[in-house]
């Protein structure tokens, strides 16, 4: 864990916002460059389903010449349970943003945060300037009322019954199975231990319910999809379904990585970022 150890000390401490409007508290972490110059554009980052803030560890060490924030989404990291589905949620991030970040940022969402990137884009275009979905899809598209998938029923009574220890590597076990970096498993471990349960129930069911599809032709900002060559997570047809929703999105295929390419091969999925970075630069 050592090297990994070495990404975990460039995480900025957890900072909270609260939305007057709402009353919500929302937890985040940021980064701004210490010589007080930076490299546009903002970054925000937008964690998965087994992630918090902390996710992002090997980002917040690589991106130093540019504002770096990171978001808890609710029930995660120290920010709020709301309801509301991922379009609530979604309010509740472009609160964070907009306190934050004067003008436009890239939103870069993994998974879960990348199906809130697809909501952000659409419903907050104001704040977009470019979005990169890494490893995700459109949603479950379940029916008001129809309840929650087994899957994530199971996954919040294993967190009730488990250590954070044995949880975390459940997590690891489900999302990259096989043989994996030991560093690697003991980072996401350590990142998935911290998961409450009501952040499982609330994100469940925000994916449950959301299907992006009337949603991803509102977004105007460029777009990128990551995918990871290896992934089980999100399906073949998911992934391709979102690509052909969104026909002008830059592709990414990332080849030896599975559902977690921003610590599996933090090297790749940050330049594949820089890229789309000079690509949004350029048009």
């Amino acid at each position: 864990m050592k090297e990994n150890q070495r990404f975990v000390d460039f995480l900025p401490p957890l900072s909270m916002f609260c939305n007057q409007t709402s009353g919500i508290l929302t937890s985040y972490r940021i980064y701004k460059p210490v010589d007080g110059s930076q490299s546009t554009p903002v970054l925000v980052f937008l964690h998965g389903f087994n992630g918090s803030s902390k996710s992002w560890a090997y980002q917040f060490a690589h991106f130093t010449n540019h504002t770096v924030i990171a978001i808890d989404a609710p029930g995660f990291g120290g920010s709020q349970v709301i309801e509301g589905g991922m379009v609530a949620i979604a309010d509740e991030v472009a609160a964070v943003i907009t306190s934050l970040v004067n003008g436009e940022a890239v939103i870069i969402g993994h998974s879960m945060g990348g199906m809130l990137a697809q909501v952000l884009g659409a419903t907050h275009p104001d704040i977009c300037q470019a979005i990169i979905l890494s490893c995700t899809h459109k949603g479950r598209a379940q029916p008001a009322g129809t309840p929650l998938d087994a899957a994530v029923i199971e996954r919040i009574e294993q967190r009730k019954m488990m250590d954070d220890a044995t949880y975390g590597a459940l997590r690891v076990s489900k999302m990259l199975p096989g043989d994996i970096d030991p560093g690697i498993a003991e980072f996401l471990a350590m990142v998935a231990g911290d998961i409450r349960v009501e952040g499982i129930g609330s994100g469940g069911r925000a994916m449950h319910h959301l299907d992006t599809t009337n949603l991803l032709p509102k977004i105007t900002a460029p777009v990128a999809i990551f995918s990871g060559a290896n992934d089980i997570v999100v399906k073949p047809a998911a992934a391709a379904a979102l690509k052909a929703a969104l026909p002008l999105a830059r592709h990414w295929l990332l080849r030896g990585v599975g559902h977690a390419p921003y610590c599996e091969d933090a090297a790749s999925f940050n330049s594949a970022i820089e890229q789309f970075l000079d690509y949004v630069s350029a048009v």
